[in-house]
């Protein structure tokens, strides 16, 4: 059975009070530290093997599992605390109300206060004690947010757990105001626009898909990829054994090229100098992603699907562009292309996204099974094009798109024609 509070003496109920409400300060100054402590800073600290804040930074990483976790444990220590405050013999309920507006007045005005001002310390000697109660209470947390998830979908309402300090929207109404007075460009105003987008973004959303993929197979000869692989120029190849989705490492070039000096290009054992690839799953967060490739001192990422198919690669440069934009060297070839002939009339390349072509020409293509205006196409066809299906065209609304080329079973070129709309004759002929 349970012991019934009012039998306990008047001095455990106290302590048992104030317990709780240390217990709530402390929920309150892991949070507001975490929120508050220098990400970079905190990163940087972790290259340098800086155990604890490799760990700080894996927790900074799932931001929703943290807060969560402490949001839960300042509730429960709250109900622990006015448990024990009504079961005093007088003014329970006035007791209660004391206890909670204490609670909050502790919390709110010392304990945020010293967690702001001495965020990096405090997160760092508190790291352990996060991980722990992130562990213990992580079912509760799942189903909690679970629980959030559906009602918040019901009303139509994002998931967006925000910082403290400045909203996104107040940073964006700031910049806004900024670029109208010249103070901001619209280069620096896109950047932090971008670094917002960061964690909501997902590996598979930048990825290089496999198809794109360059990949050696480790029983290939030499002279099927030799060619191929000095044209490309890359760095880092994946290495697959038989079957693509068998990755079994990277290769870099610069061991390629040490080892082929000593025996030459016909002898090199590709396997001896395979570098362990790093898996991922394609879901996995963006921002999660990049602290840890940081940590473990990759620069390319092999991206796993539901099934346990290789589905593409990311690499640093992929997650920094995202926040910079594109970084091109001498090297890389122009991709994603939007050629514009004139105002109706376009050349693209089919791996161009449609979120791009909307943005870039200002036109309305959406589609729930593809990304990409190949995909788009193809979607509209109904079947995979092939090789001599070049110039077909193909009609949606007032667009029509005409494929130029097709490369392994993917639309390469498209032009894209806009034809205006001619919607007041249409219908008055209709009419008639």
């Amino acid at each position: 059975m349970t012991p019934d509070p009012s039998s306990l003496p008047l001095a455990l109920k106290v302590t048992f009070m104030v317990l709780a409400m240390v217990g709530n300060g402390i929920a309150v100054l892991m949070n507001t530290a975490m929120n508050s402590v220098n990400r970079s800073k905190i990163r940087q600290m972790a290259t340098e093997e800086n155990e604890v804040a490799i760990r700080l930074g894996n927790l900074l990483a799932l931001p929703t599992d943290y807060r969560f976790t402490n949001r839960l444990l300042s509730y429960i220590f709250i109900v622990i605390g006015v448990y024990f405050a009504l079961a005093l013999p007088q003014h329970p309920i006035l007791s209660a109300l004391v206890y909670v507006t204490a609670t909050i007045t502790f919390s709110e005005y010392f304990t945020r206060k010293l967690a702001q001002q001495h965020s990096e310390s405090i997160a760092m000697k508190l790291s352990a004690l996060q991980k722990f109660f992130v562990i213990i209470l992580k079912p509760f947390v799942v189903i909690l947010t679970f629980i959030a998830d559906v009602f918040l979908k019901m009303f139509r309402q994002e998931t967006k757990i925000e910082y403290s300090g400045y909203s996104e929207e107040q940073v964006m109404s700031i910049l806004e105001s900024g670029q109208q007075s010249g103070a901001i460009k619209e280069e620096g105003k896109k950047m932090i626009n971008s670094i917002f987008q960061f964690d909501d973004e997902l590996a598979y959303e930048i990825m290089t898909p496999r198809t794109d993929v360059f990949l050696i197979d480790i029983n290939d000869s030499t002279d099927e990829y030799l060619d191929e692989l000095m044209e490309l120029r890359y760095s880092r190849i994946p290495v697959c054994e038989d079957d693509t989705d068998n990755i079994i490492g990277i290769l870099h070039i610069k061991d390629y090229l040490i080892k082929a000096r000593e025996t030459g290009f016909d002898k090199v054992d590709i396997r001896s100098i395979l570098r362990k690839p790093y898996f991922v799953p394609e879901t996995k967060n963006i921002d999660a992603l990049f602290f840890e490739l940081q940590i473990e001192k990759q620069h390319i990422a092999i991206l796993i699907d539901e099934y346990g198919g290789f589905s593409g690669i990311v690499t640093m440069e992929d997650i920094v562009e995202e926040i910079v934009g594109d970084i091109e060297d001498e090297y890389d070839e122009q991709g994603h292309v939007i050629n514009k002939i004139d105002d109706n009339n376009y050349y693209l390349d089919g791996n161009v996204y449609l979120s791009d072509l909307s943005e870039e020409i200002n036109i309305n293509l959406e589609s729930e099974n593809s990304e990409t205006i190949g995909g788009f196409i193809i979607d509209i066809l109904g079947e995979i094009p092939e090789e001599g299906d070049e110039n077909r065209e193909v009609v949606f609304e007032n667009y029509i798109f005409t494929i130029l080329s097709v490369k392994e079973r993917r639309i390469e070129k498209v032009k894209l024609h806009i034809e205006e709309p001619e919607k007041e004759i249409s219908e008055d002929e209709s009419e008639e």
